[in-house]
């Protein structure tokens, strides 16, 4: 702490504590909520949201400042590096990164993403197809004509300006835009627990709106909606949302506009296919660059056979031109249908109309307007803009008067007021003479001294008298429209009109409804094809048209088949795990491979350690499909057993249709219990449970509960300690055995005769005092002859 001197009472000098350098103990929490709502505030009203009034972020704001103020850098003039624009706009007002303020420049250049680009970008500015804009130092920028709708009414002293970050220069708080640029352009921005999702939309449009809105005031937003369609996206799109649905979004300032992209048949027909098809425009933010790579892989991975290939022949020329070639060109439809559920072709953009509007004291709070709000508020600043312009025409015609004046009383005695300047003793002596002897002050004298002996002649005489009565006309007429507000607004309106005749173009985002929304059938886009899916131990699967030996089958090293389930393309697999889930993969999604395969774990989120022990065919040829349920629960049943002895059944029902990554849950496991046996049970009575203590069990399944969800069971054999179940057969006819594997590597069977029915529960047979059992034998896998079905 930093102490000074003071005397005593006795003269000596004592240090006491500087009042000015005291420490300060303060609630560590309060603090925290203090500097962190500063720093929320600071990234709402200083970065993250843009103006109602202009629509601009900060940053764009100061971007386009510098180039007009303090590069005139306007559309008639050479570009200038982008690196000595960001520069500027860093040095003098955003004291932020380089490649932050060079972003913000990059958008505002690009064509696909502002409806009306207002910088004229030359060099790589970034592409559709996703590629970033070159470097600061190879790029050059200037103006567009429309950007200078939005600043040149700077000079009239239109808006309020502000010191910049340093105190050395002065910047405009918002520019008086001609046009709502936040609603022609739209926004993107992530503040701290709000952010803003605007589109562009079209210019005439929304001129014609605020027209409407400037000759109704109470207009509505249904009223609006008559000249502002929806969105205009740069590079077109469909937007199938219905116009109840639009209103909603334009009425509240937030919702959903599902878009899509538009295509024709192919006019060129380039030679390569006849079916082709062109994708002439995309939803907006849509790179091609992905989106191709999308396309070409449902391509090449056949899971659209009717989609040959994807050819992106776009240009500059051409436009936007993505072929597609078909096997038929009546596969159009179902393509386009497919690859709009698939792809990036049809996106939701999520409407939030969050910006920063005025309050009656100026100062920025943030809202969520809705159409009429948002034409309101730039009406608003319009009208006072255009008022505090004609006030400054209206002071500089005014001053200029005032000398002109001081001239005409000087004209009418001009002889005398010549003498005395001749008789005066210099410049000051001359303008007191002039000021005692003729009703005129101190402005008027000095311009009177300075004037050209010239313009004493009687030509320029009466030129100065002409210029008199002009600005005394022009003065008035400007006093009389300050005078009416109706008049004002008549300005407004016609300015607006002006500016829509000029900028205005044709829409390029057409209008439809969700009618054109077919719903996706993902079987009307799978040729039926008969197949077989192979199941390792490892948990691999794969595809494979015929198999004429299991032994003969391609799999990893160390590695076995563990089921080979036939089904047809249109059907599903189920597998399940030992965990006690099940996850339910369309056959026509599992790989088509003569290799190894894939390994599951890449189609669903397995659990760390769980193994697939059975998997099950939805085709009702193997399968047999559900019959009326007595309850809720139809058949078939699944029979379920865990290692630690415990026995349910469920219906297989519930498993028919695909699930998520996640899968479902088919049963609710104790700690440290696993799943052992899965089967569908068809005509069987009885099951076998065979433990790894050489312990067997015989029960009828009427025993197990049918159980209406997953759920942990009954107990199906008591178990000794260290004792667990290795497996379980399902029994149809006397003759059916259960076969193990002994500790000692022998194969045994056990037969219904010897080991008759006991109730569930007990602690079945001990079949051996020396050796325990090591595993159950899978009955033999039985490949299906495709010929005798086909």
């Amino acid at each position: 702490m930093a102490r000074k001197k003071s005397k005593k009472s006795n003269g000596e000098a004592a240090l006491i504590p500087d009042e000015t350098d005291r420490i300060q103990y303060v609630s560590l929490t309060d603090e925290t909520r203090r500097r962190y709502l500063n720093y929320a505030f600071s990234v709402i009203q200083s970065r993250a949201l843009p103006d109602v009034r202009d629509g601009l972020k900060p940053v764009q704001r100061r971007i386009m400042y510098v180039m007009y103020n303090d590069l005139g850098l306007t559309s008639n003039v050479k570009a200038r590096k982008c690196a000595k624009i960001t520069g500027d706009t860093i040095g003098n007002y955003h004291p932020h990164g380089d490649m932050a303020v060079y972003d913000a420049l990059v958008r505002l250049a690009q064509d696909f993403t502002l409806r009306e680009p207002l910088v004229d970008g030359q060099g790589n500015f970034g592409s559709i197809i996703g590629l970033p804009a070159a470097s600061a130092r190879y790029t050059e920028a200037r103006l567009t004509a429309i950007a200078a709708e939005l600043m040149s009414e700077l000079k009239f002293d239109t808006v309020d300006m502000r010191d910049n970050y340093e105190g050395t220069r002065k910047e405009p708080v918002v520019l008086p835009s001609r046009f709502p640029n936040l609603l022609v352009n739209g926004t993107q921005g992530i503040a701290v627990g709000m952010a803003t999702n605007i589109p562009p939309h079209n210019l005439g449009e929304v001129v014609k709106a605020c027209l409407h809105l400037i000759d109704n005031p109470e207009a509505t937003v249904a009223q609006l909606m008559k000249y502002v369609k929806g969105p205009d996206f740069p590079l077109g799109g469909r937007i199938v949302t219905d116009r109840r649905e639009l209103r909603t979004v334009y009425e509240t300032g937030r919702g959903s506009i599902k878009v899509r992209a538009e295509w024709e048949p192919d006019k060129l027909q380039t030679g390569r296919v006849k079916n082709n098809i062109v994708i002439t425009s995309i939803p907006y933010g849509v790179e091609t660059g992905p989106l191709m790579v999308d396309l070409g892989t449902v391509a090449e991975t056949k899971k659209l056979p009717q989609l040959l290939s994807a050819i992106d022949e776009s240009s500059e020329e051409l436009g936007m031109r993505i072929v597609l070639e078909l096997k038929s060109a009546d596969d159009a439809e179902t393509v386009m249908a497919y690859l709009y559920k698939h792809t990036s072709l049809e996106q939701n953009f999520n409407f939030n109309a969050t910006c920063l509007v005025p309050d009656e004291h100026e100062n920025l709070k943030p809202a969520q307007v809705n159409l009429q709000e948002l034409l309101s508020h730039f009406l608003k600043f319009r009208l006072k803009t255009i008022t505090r312009r004609l006030e400054y025409l209206l002071a500089q015609l005014l001053k200029r008067i005032h000398i002109l004046e001081g001239f005409e009383i000087i004209f009418n005695g001009l002889d005398k007021a010549l003498k005395i300047i001749r008789s005066s003793q210099g410049k000051a002596d001359a303008a007191k003479r002039l000021m005692d002897v003729f009703p005129i002050d101190a402005i008027q004298v000095d311009a009177i001294l300075d004037m050209a002996l010239y313009r004493i002649s009687e030509l320029e005489i009466d030129r100065i008298m002409e210029e008199l009565k002009e600005k005394r006309a022009e003065a008035k007429r400007i006093q009389a429209l300050l005078a009416s507000e109706k008049k004002l607004w008549g300005i407004v309106s016609d300015e607006l009109r002006e500016l829509g005749d000029k900028y205005g173009n044709k829409r390029r985002t057409a209008i439809g409804s969700s009618e054109e929304i077919s719903e996706f059938d993902p079987q009307a886009y799978i040729v039926k094809e008969n197949t077989n899916v192979v199941i390792t131990k490892d948990g691999w699967i794969k595809r494979v048209g015929r198999i004429q030996s299991i032994e003969k089958m391609r799999i990893r090293e160390g590695d076995e088949v563990l089921n080979v389930l036939p089904a047809s393309t249109l059907d599903a697999i189920v597998f399940f795990s030992d965990d006690g889930a099940a996850y339910t993969l369309p056959v026509d999604q599992i790989p088509a491979s003569t290799g190894y395969g894939e390994p599951l774990g890449k189609y669903v989120k397995m659990s760390d350690g769980a193994k697939i022990i059975a998997g099950m065919t939805t085709d009702s040829r193997f399968t047999p499909a559900d019959n009326p349920p007595e309850g809720d629960s139809p058949e078939p049943y699944l029979l379920i057993a865990t290692a630690r002895g415990q026995v349910m059944s469920i219906s297989f029902s519930s498993f028919r249709l695909a699930s998520t990554k996640l899968g479902r849950k088919f049963c609710r496991l104790a700690k440290e219990d696993r799943v052992i046996f899965v089967d569908l049970i068809t005509d069987q009575q009885t099951m076998f449970l065979a433990t790894s203590g050489a312990r067997v069990i015989h029960f009828e399944l009427t025993e197990v509960p049918l159980l209406a969800g997953p759920g942990r069971g009954v107990r199906g054999i008591k178990l000794e300690k260290d004792d667990e179940v290795i497996g379980a057969i399902l029994l149809a006819r006397p003759g059916d055995t259960l076969h193990v594997i002994n500790d000692n590597g022998n194969k045994l069977a056990f037969g219904q005769a010897k080991y008759g029915v006991t109730s569930r529960a007990g602690k079945g047979v001990k079949t051996s005092q020396r050796t325990g059992f090591k595993e159950i034998v899978r009955p033999d896998i039985q490949l299906v002859d495709w010929s005798e079905l086909e």
